[in-house]
């Protein structure tokens, strides 16, 4: 998930290289090594995007184009202020509103159309939010705050999502030249000249360069996004425009510039998106690229890179670079929902030839002209109106589209009742014996390895009784899968993962039940309760959840046994002392989860901490069974990792079974399912799996329900469907010895 930001300063009409000295690099004049960087930097962006495995640090080349940035801004204003006393704030911003906005809008506006007229619906709500949040140039932050999220962590890559960058230049661009005029202004009241500038860029660069460390070990995700944390990468440019002097012949200079391009391959190479990123390791490439900007590639006899940087693919390269960035992404995105499958090698070289044709064609016919005519450069509110009216078309345009996609939605949410409801009636006016597959059977199972089930072919029940359902894997012609990806994705009764106090909610019957069971865990123990919910509410059950994200409620380790969560132990802590006191409780059940491991022992623990993991959570179970309540721990969802299933679903043109797994890649046992199984004394377990799975392949689709709002999460349908099965199984445990 990188971007880039780019300028067209490196090639100014103004400032071109002087006649008969094609290539050089001058001071003020055509720069070779800007356009070599700029070329190096979209080169690695695009081909790591089309090739992550090989190119795995390819995203620092947004990095290097900050510099970039940050090197070209800084001179303008500084020089626009040296010849004139004065910097024009509203000029420069109609410049960066030219050489920027057309074609960022043109490629959104493609974009747009593309997501309404050929992507399914299930792909409309993110992308809508992005094309809206990118057009007002805020798609850093949402993207943020979308990563932190726990029910939005897992968003498919949208459409612009690489705007990103664009949108944290474009606050730099707001904020920089401020800066740079206060400066510059204190300091000739003060005959400072350009040191103050130079002492406040340098502060500016240290305090956020600070902050980036920090925050990229506090918080990853947001720290990717945040300005701040890359404002540091602008300040470091600047810091080298302000003070070098304009490259000259020099063999030093020409090796220093061969280190400079080292180190930024390196970066390409070297980092990959496990390394906390940007933090301190940011400085390879920023290193890097500053090195080059300082000396300027300068034509030395024989082995300057200056010859390779003014070749015509380099320049080409540069020249159109900005929209090469822009349209690569979207290609990428939309081809395997166009295609109906993944990317090949053939198709991602296809991309990479149709994203060079595009951006051409985009320079051309869209920058160009609004960048070199000079009815555009003399005027000013020609570029304040076009900013002004795209945001509004763009703005209202998305608009009008989220709310079709409400009433889509609605109107799908509706038809979901209703043929739940239709096959209700038939669950309960029949049920048959379904013996259960021995790998289902849990350690109680011998008792009650044949159940009775209802007989019903709509969502878990055309599993259960696959036998006697047609065609339970089915894709009905109305299935709404944008409905699906939002069905059950709630934070209701789900505690943030910070939270220390527990929140307990009744579900079922809340009035004189028969029958009280408590519900524990973290979100997958809260998509349990549309089944419980309603199975509770025609046998006379109580539910009471207690659910927190990253939390099983079993005095958690997390993260390391070194370093606990501390919340989470509170939490668990208080869970049981509320249950272990609650009247007529009759059963704790302990959902479990694919990552129980990491909770309750953390990362590769010793066997002394597994043992002492181990010894926790018994003790915790022996506590209920000692108050004569019944511990039952459930398997955890298979799950469609690492895909989202309703996006999946949309994209596969399969009309039966489609996305289904081999039960060998998402059916794992865990921590708590195999202390149950070890220790059914203490407590009992039931498998999930059968609900999900036959005897080789796990399902996406599912009695013509979508399983799962994601890739985990079950939908609410799904498990509102579950219910009387999974209730049957639950009564049948508890009446078992």
């Amino acid at each position: 998930m990188v971007g880039v930001g780019q300028l067209r300063d490196a090639r100014r009409p103004e400032t071109q290289a002087p006649p008969g000295k094609p290539g050089q690099s001058s001071g003020r004049g055509f720069r070779a090594d800007i356009q070599a960087l700029r070329a190096i930097a979209v080169v690695a962006v695009v081909l790591y995007h089309l090739w992550p495995q090989q190119i795995r640090g390819g995203f620092v080349g947004v990095d290097v184009f900050f510099v970039i940035s940050g090197f070209l801004i800084t001179r303008q204003l500084a020089d626009e202020h040296e010849r004139t006393g004065r910097i024009s704030l509203t000029q420069f911003w109609a410049r960066r509103i030219r050489r920027l906005l057309p074609a960022a809008y043109f490629v959104l506006g493609a974009s747009l159309a593309v997501l309404l007229l050929a992507l399914p619906t299930v792909a409309w709500r993110t992308n809508l939010q992005e094309i809206a949040a990118a057009g007002g140039y805020v798609e850093n932050w949402l993207l943020g705050i979308h990563a932190v999220d726990y029910l939005a962590a897992e968003n498919s890559a949208s459409l612009v999502q690489h705007y990103w960058s664009l949108s944290a230049e474009e606050q730099f661009y707001l904020a920089w030249p401020l800066l740079v005029l206060a400066s510059l202004v204190a300091g000739r009241r003060a005959a400072g000249g350009r040191r103050l500038l130079v002492l406040v860029l340098a502060v500016a660069a240290a305090s956020s360069f600070a902050f980036s460390v920090r925050y990229t070990a506090a918080n990853p995700a947001m720290a990717f996004f945040a300005t701040p944390a890359r404002a540091w990468e602008f300040a470091a440019g600047g810091l080298v425009a302000l003070t070098t002097r304009p490259p000259a012949v020099s063999r030093v200079r020409a090796a220093a510039s061969w280190c400079g391009l080292a180190v930024i391959a390196y970066a390409v190479f070297a980092i990959s998106a496990r390394d906390p990123f940007p933090g301190s390791i940011a400085l390879v490439p920023v290193a890097g690229a500053a090195v080059v900007l300082a000396c300027g590639m300068p034509a030395a006899p024989g082995w300057s890179p200056l010859r390779l940087a003014a070749s015509r693919p380099v320049r080409g390269l540069g020249d159109v670079s900005y929209a090469l960035y822009l349209w690569h992404w979207p290609l990428i995105i939309a081809a395997p929902w166009v295609l109906h499958h993944s990317l090949t090698g053939t198709d991602r070289a296809l991309i990479l030839v149709l994203s060079l044709g595009l951006a051409a064609a985009t320079k051309r016919l869209v920058e160009d002209p609004v960048r070199l005519r000079r009815w555009w450069r003399v005027r000013r509110w020609p570029a304040y109106g076009f900013a002004a009216v795209a945001l509004a078309a763009l703005l209202i345009t998305t608009s009008l589209a989220t709310g079709r996609l409400h009433r889509l939605e609605a109107s799908a949410a509706v038809q979901a009742e209703g043929a739940g409801a239709a096959a209700a009636p038939v669950a309960s006016a029949s049920a048959r014996s379904v013996p259960l597959p021995a790998a289902e059977q849990g350690q109680h199972a011998s008792a009650t390895s044949v159940r009775r089930y209802p007989v019903s072919c709509f969502g878990a029940g055309a599993i259960v009784n696959e036998r006697v359902c047609p065609r339970p894997f089915a894709r009905p012609a109305s299935l709404d899968t944008a409905f699906a990806a939002q069905d059950g994705r709630t934070y209701q009764c789900l505690g943030a993962a910070t939270q220390s106090v527990p929140q307990f909610c009744t579900f079922g019957q809340v009035h004189h039940p028969r029958r009280v069971l408590a519900v524990v865990g973290n979100s997958h123990a809260r998509r349990l309760i549309p089944a419980l919910d309603a199975y509770g509410r025609h046998h006379g059950w109580e539910i009471v959840l207690a659910a927190r994200i990253n939390c099983m409620g079993l005095i958690d380790v997390a993260v390391s046994p070194t370093a606990p969560d501390h919340a989470c132990q509170a939490w668990s802590a208080a869970v049981q002392r509320h249950l272990l006191a609650l009247r007529g409780l009759a059963a704790v059940i302990f959902a479990s989860h694919r990552d129980a491991g990491l909770y309750l022992d953390g990362a590769n623990p010793t066997p002394q901490q597994r043992a002492a993991a181990n010894r926790r959570i018994l003790a915790t179970w022996s506590a209920f069974a000692a108050h004569g309540i019944r511990v039952i721990v459930t398997g955890d969802v298979p799950g469609m990792r690492p895909q989202s299933d309703p996006e999946c679903v949309a994209m596969s043109s399969a009309t039966y079974d489609p996305c289904a797994l081999p039960r060998s890649a998402v059916v794992h046992g865990n921590l708590m399912t195999a202390l149950a199984r070890e220790h059914p004394h203490v407590a009992s377990y039931l498998s999930l799996t059968h609900y999900f799975c036959d005897a080789e392949r796990c399902h996406g689709l599912i009695g013509g329900v979508v399983v799962y709002f994601d890739s985990h999460h079950m939908t609410a349908t799904f498990s509102r469907s579950l219910g009387p099965y999974l209730g049957a199984d639950l009564q049948a445990l508890l009446a078992a010895r």
